[in-house]
């Protein structure tokens, strides 16, 4: 199967609506999930199962961030695709860094305004200094990893229009095997001098966001989904083993580097990109409108989960059940208000341009 023709533009746009609107659901949930194993230490890990579950929940979410980056190598390292200089720097980097200076200096200022000890000018100068330092609100490194790929995308480019099925096969094993599996050898303390001249696993996903958007077709859908779940029960299963026996090498197992990750994303992502062009005309709508509003959603959805466990004290545990619906309701809280902040937010001068 080769690369989609320009017919299939509808198809391909639904297919990549619908993997970042689902992406986008799941990536509040993540972050809801890992708030409250942090705001709440002692009651997320009052007994086994609940410390267990809780990593699951955090373990079996990584995929959707890489998702979101498959997306973007799919649509921008199509060679069709005109992404010259100006485009890249007018369009694409512009609205990035604009977002992180925007919001990082929102972000200081919510601090302030909820914590009396950010209320000074050394406090609130030091936060506003940490979008530069990028030690802001911890889901806005996303950001500062898209800037990064961004200023190579030229480069990317060209990698891309000039590679053969196999080249791209090759490039997706040197990096998986660098960046994914020769860490893993810390887990028994086995040190290696090889590396390769790349700092992070995130060119990976761009690739691999393109390979299965070009040749994943010859796949089937069963073959993807066997791979999604294989990687799920392997993470659920050394999950429990990493919690139970406290077995902290296997932390390199759960990771936007994790085999088991890339497994898993790889399966979701190749099975989406199969069955997008399909029917449900009424689910892809809804998909599509959360796909519009998914960067405003993800840039604000932190604010309405510390704004209900850091301000208004709401305790997701006290409705029992090992604290999962309190944190159903949290993200759906946080989901929806973000949801209509984007909305706002669309009309207003200052945000318009980046959400």
């Amino acid at each position: 199967m080769d690369g989609p023709s320009e017919r299939q533009g509808q198809a391909r746009s639904a297919a990549f609506q619908c993997l970042r609107a689902v992406a986008c659901v799941f990536i509040v949930l993540l972050h809801t999930v890992d708030s409250t194993t942090q705001a709440f230490p002692g009651k997320a890990n009052l007994t086994l199962w609940r410390a267990v579950g809780g990593r699951i929940a955090i373990n079996e979410l990584y995929w959707a961030v890489p998702c979101f980056i498959m997306v973007t190598g799919a649509l921008l390292l199509q060679p069709a695709r005109e992404v010259g200089y100006k485009k890249l720097f007018t369009k694409y980097v512009a609205r990035v860094l604009k977002a992180i200076v925007v919001f990082g200096v929102l972000f200081a200022v919510l601090e302030a305004v909820f914590d009396p000890a950010m209320r000074t000018w050394p406090a609130f100068l030091g936060g506003v200094a940490e979008v530069f330092t990028g030690r802001t609100w911890a889901h806005m490194w996303y950001l500062y990893c898209l800037v990064g790929l961004y200023l190579l995308l030229p480069a990317y480019r060209k990698v891309a229009a000039a590679s053969s099925e196999r080249d791209t096969l090759y490039l997706l094993a040197v990096y998986g095997t660098f960046q994914s599996l020769l860490p893993l050898l810390g887990i028994w303390d086995i040190p290696c001098g090889f590396y390769i001249h790349v700092g992070t696993i995130y060119p990976f996903w761009l690739f691999l966001g393109w390979y299965l958007w070009r040749w994943g077709g010859r796949l089937s859908r069963r073959t993807y989904g066997a791979m999604a779940l294989a990687g799920t029960v392997l993470l659920a299963a050394l999950t429990y083993v990493r919690v139970s026996r406290n077995a902290a090498a296997l932390d390199a197992l759960f990771s936007y580097s994790s085999p088991l990750v890339i497994l898993q994303a790889a399966g979701i992502a190749g099975w989406s990109f199969r069955c997008s062009q399909e029917g449900f005309p009424r689910v892809k709508k809804v998909l599509a409108n959360i796909d519009r509003h998914s960067f405003g959603i993800y840039l604000i959805h932190m604010a309405y989960v510390r704004l209900l466990y850091k301000h208004l004290h709401f305790d997701p545990y006290s409705l029992g059940l090992g604290g999962a619906p309190g944190i159903l309701v949290t993200a759906a809280f946080a989901f929806v208000l973000a949801y209509i902040t984007d909305m706002a937010m669309k009309k207003l001068p200052v945000f318009k341009s980046i959400v």
